[in-house]
């Protein structure tokens, strides 16, 4: 669970379970509304709030944009929630793309975050060694299943720091030349398997890089339709990532129609795109 912020103004939307972090992303959102509401004068840096009309100068200008900061913020404390899971936003069924670099802390935490409510989980991955690190260090349990797909043929060959033969996993290995029809029907075909029809379900797709590397950005596009229908079908929580740096902006803009839900995950903090 997390805190949680939404604009008003705009389609704005943080979540941390951090609550600072929280806060500190709400004040930078809010200064790039109100700058207009700042102004210099002389040596002074001064401001006037929108929602009340206060008015401050100050010579220290890093310091009379912080006293600004604090002060729009406190107009909008109340709006800040608790106890809440990004997932909420699309009642729990759907897909999500996060945008971050796809080996980072940022998509660590979202991993964690969607995993986390979940009874069976699935991931489509080329490391899935540092998958199941995560899940074992990070969750307070495993889900009651989690399946890894991966065209490794030995996955967990150095992984000597997690019980494997005690946790509920277990590993589908892929052809190395595997289609994007054939991943689709394995992912299908693995869930079927696992009987989700009460059960949540998880699913964490890794690959849309190596997808884009392969094949154009309109064969992907197809291929990831088809697998959120299927996916949405069996009332899965689907999480996509995608490093924005190693696509072209336009790419990304075409994927990005695909999802119910688009954030960039920088750390603890994750933002609506």
């Amino acid at each position: 669970m997390v805190y949680r912020w939404q604009c008003r103004e705009c389609q704005f939307t943080v979540w941390s379970p951090d609550r600072t972090a929280t806060a500190d992303a709400v004040k930078s959102h809010l200064l790039e509304h109100y700058k207009s509401k700042l102004n210099k004068e002389d040596f002074r840096v001064g401001w006037t709030c929108p929602y009340c009309s206060h008015k401050s100068q100050g010579y220290d200008a890093d310091e009379s944009v912080e006293q600004f900061k604090d002060h729009l913020f406190e107009h909008v404390t109340s709006l800040l929630e608790s106890g809440k899971h990004v997932a909420g936003d699309i009642n729990g069924v759907g897909d999500v793309l996060v945008l971050a670099p796809v080996e980072s802390t940022g998509a660590d935490n979202a991993r964690v975050h969607f995993t986390s409510p979940g009874e069976i989980a699935v991931f489509v991955t080329t490391d899935p060694a540092r998958r199941v690190r995560l899940l074992d260090d990070q969750l307070q349990s495993w889900p009651a299943w989690t399946t890894i797909l991966t065209t490794k043929s030995q996955p967990f060959a150095n992984v000597t720091d997690v019980d494997l033969e005690s946790a509920p996993l277990d590993v589908a290995i892929l052809d190395k030349g595997v289609s994007m029809t054939e991943l689709g029907e394995t992912v299908s075909r693995v869930l079927d398997e696992q009987g989700t029809d009460s059960a949540k379900v998880t699913v964490g797709f890794d690959i849309l890089s190596e997808l884009l590397e392969l094949f154009d950005t309109q064969t992907v596009f197809k291929f990831v339709h088809v697998l959120n229908s299927r996916l949405e079908n069996m009332d899965a929580l689907t999480h996509y990532y995608l490093d924005p740096s190693s696509q072209p902006p336009s790419t990304v803009n075409v994927l990005k129609e695909l999802f119910d839900l688009k954030i960039r995950a920088n750390g603890p903090v994750f933002t609506t795109t």
